[in-house]
């Protein structure tokens, strides 16, 4: 074989396994930029829903312990009807009114998530066999909520109000207020307020049972699927405030919510109804108290070196505790007589 035809041969081969080596990387390429859009894709959705649920989770565990304790829950009973909110004004929204209107507006953000999220389910990417699981956890939800007679068309609807277009944000709480002013607009949330109301005279507790338990499980299924914590409790636990020596029973108000903000309204309305023990039953996850501070006082274990030895008795028997013996050429000598240098110890010299 010539030069000419290996220098041919040797041309094809590396222009072939160029190609292919090409070809190789942009294929993998091409699968990574899919499965990042996927992962983005899907944590853009499962977060926010991941967020509302134990947002409305922890606002409808306060309504329940406030039954449970009290038969009721006072700072939600500001309205016998929700045609009482016409011509309600921002002062009343941003006052008297925050522990009602803001649990309207968690709901809905929470409907507006979970139509957000049924909608696009066939472009979310989950893994083994969560795309079953979650629309059968949503439904679950949806019909909860069904129960308490927010059905579920009306849900989307109200889901729906809750989006800003064409933005496709949420409406924060002060945007959500305009729309319950309108009384063509607020009818659609009327579901929901008849429910808070009732709830809050202690009215629907089964009812609202169902739908803790559901929204629990759901929230438990989205931290697993995210690899993420209990988020029940973390959002449980961020509005205790327990000072050293403080009393258990009072929250912080500190609590964030979406848009404007509303999550610590509640606490700070309600004081003690927010404590450590807001939840209810099978749907929260209870805190943990801090550990008690011990009263100061005598060593409970003191060292058995330094403790003292009991000088023998006529029947006490053979000493149990060896005593140590000094060397005769290291016992002290004679007690020093009381002189002027009595008690100063040892002459230091000239």
């Amino acid at each position: 074989m010539d030069a000419l035809s290996v220098t041919l041969i040797s041309a094809v081969t590396s222009g072939a396994i160029s190609l292919t080596l090409a070809w190789v990387s942009g294929r993998q390429q091409r699968r990574d930029s899919e499965r990042v859009q996927r992962e983005t894709r899907t944590m853009a959705y499962l977060n926010p829903l991941r967020w509302h649920t134990a947002e409305v989770h922890h606002r409808l565990s306060l309504y329940a312990t406030s039954v449970d304790r009290d038969g009721c829950y006072p700072p939600a009973q500001v309205l016998a009807d929700p045609r009482e909110m016409e011509g309600k004004g921002a002062d009343w929204f941003a006052g008297k009114g925050v522990v009602l209107g803001s649990s309207v507006w968690m709901t809905a953000c929470l409907f507006a998530q979970m139509t957000r999220t049924r909608h696009d389910l066939p472009f979310l990417r989950l893994a083994g066999n969560d795309d079953t699981r979650l629309p059968g956890l949503l439904q679950k939800v949806h019909a909860a909520f069904a129960a308490c007679e927010i059905y579920y068309a009306t849900q989307s609807s109200i889901g729906t109000d809750a989006l800003l277009e064409p933005e496709g944000r949420l409406r924060s709480y002060r945007e959500f207020c305009d729309l319950l002013a309108e009384p063509d607009r607020r009818v659609w949330a009327d579901p929901v307020t008849w429910f808070l109301i009732a709830v809050a005279h202690g009215e629907r507790r089964p009812a609202l049972q169902r739908v803790l338990d559901a929204l629990s499980e759901l929230s438990a299924f989205l931290d697993d699927s995210l690899a993420g914590g209990a988020s029940l409790r973390a959002r449980h636990g961020a509005e205790i405030h327990r000072p050293r020596g403080g009393s258990p029973g009072t929250g912080t108000g500190t609590g964030t919510g979406t848009g404007a903000g509303a999550g610590g309204d509640l606490d700070a309305t309600a004081g003690a109804s927010s404590g450590p023990d807001a939840g209810v039953g099978r749907g929260r996850v209870p805190s943990l108290s801090p550990h008690p501070i011990p009263a100061p006082g005598p060593d409970p274990s003191p060292d058995p070196v330094l403790r003292p030895i009991p000088a023998p008795g006529p029947n006490s028997g053979p000493d149990p505790v060896p005593r140590p013996t000094l060397d005769p050429g290291l016992r002290p000598g004679p007690e020093p007589s009381a002189g002027p240098g009595a008690g100063q110890g040892p002459d230091p010299g000239p």
